[in-house]
């Protein structure tokens, strides 16, 4: 088949929806893509190595740019949308900043944007926000979570000292607790009800009667009662609730717009005229593996704003909503050092004498009229190997084990109907892949996600992209850990086949998963790059060290007068910080990760 530089950004997912900031060039180079500049990550690793220490590490880089252009696209769907239908209300983003916290994002969303607001979910959060907002106090904090006397305290003297602060209330004792603690007069208080709307996803429990986040609308109608009560109607300026992170079904919100419309009614109805905020909280999800809508954001803004005006024709609130895997997830990426990679199968050829004990039957079995004897010849030759004791009869039948293996694969994309046994246990041992890859990394500490919710990651060649791929691969890390690898790929739509140079289909008209990602050559690979995108969301605060294995070093893409640079920002974390962790004293400041000498690493490429 001819292999096309459009075939190479489909299957890696280059240059369109959540990964438009990556493009190859006509080298068949991966390149960052900031407004006009184009910067091969090769060039970005020769960097690395020129300046700094960690010629054989793999690294975190850090794109700052790229939270300003998510803020600039989500603020611009919301502005088009309120113009489009002619809607009344503004649009006031806020980043919940448990996605993540780190000073460098911080920066820069106040960089980006002169009212952008922030969310705190816990006290010390809120600390964190007091100090990096010193200087912009005008900023909204967004409180929500649970409140004791000390944190509400600490939020009254926080309104006495100028900061905008809106306490969420989540708990009837918590509305009593606030209206006894905070004293200050121009506190803005939000209501947080169960979102009673079924939402799909990952995290759609966050939606519903059975809701975390929230009260109960048995609980709001108390909480109405003992604001009327005490006459502090008028402090409830919000009301907020919280869809589950990562909704990937447009429709859902719908009914949940609808409903936070109807509520909104009800509550200016028993008397809180002051309401004229709605928080839809977060949702807005990122696009890991290409299957959104390519205007998913353009059109989550439209709906929420198209059921407000429908719903709310008389009085239009103000609409909030607090995305932050949207807006960081794109800015941090992980360049994972290849420094091993495994054949699952022998290459060379056994003595004859043992080929000969297995031949007649391979024979046999390698000729097939249908999936279903596919699956049973397969099935049937596989079960042998473990009753197989003999290493020399055990190295000649993994031999044409790969052999069989390889044509019963070949066969079974020829048949119609094959996409319908993907999911058969024996067809996907049949389409496990034959290498496997060591990085210079660890899942649990740059994509812990990855294991605690299967969070989808994928994982790009920096070089090669012009070649058809020659294989697929598994990559594991250097903990000792069985969960500690990456072995997934989410297959693109698309009526095109595409294949691999060993015929691993990547291409299916339903998106599919595959048991490795595609691999660009094998030959270059060790000593070589992967690209492992979207981990700016999340993975910096939930990260594990695992092994004793800590933070890689970070790197800022920065740019002075037009022209980009590489920044060291952290260095790899070192075993003395690690153990002094888990109380142990060390004057180690090794880095932990692998560090091969060059001679090593000569006879591994060779």
């Amino acid at each position: 088949m001819t292999w096309t530089l459009e075939d190479s950004k489909l299957i890696y997912y280059v240059n369109r929806n959540d990964f438009s900031y990556l493009d190859i060039n006509a080298k068949g180079q991966l390149e960052l893509v900031i407004d006009d500049k184009r910067i091969p990550f090769q060039d970005i690793v020769k960097q690395v190595h020129k300046k700094t220490k960690y010629k054989k590490s793999s690294f975190a880089i850090r794109v700052p740019q790229l939270i300003t252009k998510q803020i600039q696209e989500l603020i611009q769907s919301f502005d088009t949308a309120i113009i489009k239908n002619d809607y009344q209300g503004n649009y006031f983003p806020i980043y919940p900043i448990k996605v993540n916290s780190q000073k460098l994002i911080i920066e820069s969303i106040i960089k980006s944007h002169p009212t952008y607001s922030f969310e705190a979910g816990t006290k010390s959060e809120f600390i964190l926000l007091l100090h990096a907002l010193e200087t912009e106090k005008h900023r909204l904090i967004m409180c929500n979570g649970g409140k004791d006397l000390e944190y509400l305290r600490t939020i009254n003297q926080a309104i006495k000292d100028g900061y905008n602060v809106c306490i969420s209330i989540e708990t009837i004792l918590e509305m009593k607790d606030t209206l006894k603690t905070i004293k200050e007069t121009n506190v803005q208080l939000a209501l947080r009800i169960k979102p009673y709307v079924a939402m799909h996803g990952h995290w759609g429990e966050s939606s519903g009667r059975h809701s975390k986040f929230g009260l109960s609308i048995a609980e709001m109608l108390e909480v109405v009662k003992i604001l009327k009560q005490k006459k502090k109607s008028k402090l409830v300026t919000m009301l907020h609730a919280h869809p589950g992170s990562q909704v990937t079904t447009l429709p859902d919100f719908y009914p949940f717009a609808e409903f936070m419309a109807n509520t909104f009614k009800k509550l200016h109805n028993l008397g809180l005229t002051s309401l004229d905020t709605i928080n839809f909280g977060g949702g807005l999800p990122i696009d890991y593996d290409n299957s959104l809508d390519p205007y998913f954001m353009e059109k989550y803004a439209q709906i929420l704003v198209e059921q407000l005006a429908k719903f709310l024709p008389d009085f239009q609130p103000n609409i909030s909503t607090e995305s932050g895997r949207a807006i960081t997830a794109t800015s941090t990426m992980i360049m994972v050092r290849v420094i091993e990679k495994y054949a699952i199968f022998p290459d060379k050829e056994p003595k004859q004498k043992f080929i000969d004990d297995f031949q007649q039957r391979f024979d046999r079995l390698s000729q097939v009229q249908s999936i279903e004897q596919i699956i049973e010849n397969w099935f049937d030759w596989d079960k042998k190997s473990g009753k197989l004791i003999d290493p020399d009869e055990l190295l000649a039948f993994e031999f044409l084990t790969f052999q069989l293996k390889t044509t019963l694969r070949k066969k079974f994309y020829d048949f119609p109907g094959y996409s319908n046994y993907l999911e058969n246990e024996t067809i996907r041992s049949l389409l496990m892949p034959e290498f496997t890859l060591q990085g210079n990394f660890s899942v649990f500490n740059s994509i812990a996600d990855y294991v605690l919710v299967h969070q989808y990651f994928p994982v790009i060649p920096i070089s090669d992209l012009l070649e058809q791929p020659e294989t697929i691969a598994r990559l594991f890390d250097i903990t000792c850990d069985s969960d500690g690898k990456v072995a997934t790929y989410h297959t693109i739509k698309s009526k095109k086949k595409l294949f691999t140079k060993d015929d691993f289909l990547l291409t299916y008209p339903e998106q599919k998963t595959l048991n490795g990602f595609p691999i660009s050559t094998m030959k270059s690979v060790v000593g070589g790059y992967l690209l492992i995108p979207l981990a700016g969301a999340y993975q910096d605060i939930i990260e594990f060290d695992h092994n004793l294995l800590g933070d890689l070093p970070d790197f800022l893409i920065g740019f002075d007068e037009g022209e980009w640079y590489v920044e060291l920002i952290n260095g790899a974390q070192s075993i003395s910080e690690l153990l002094a962790e888990v109380g142990f004293i060390s004057t180690n400041t090794d880095d932990p990760y692998m560090d091969q000498d060059e001679e090593v690493e000569k006879e591994m490429t060779d």
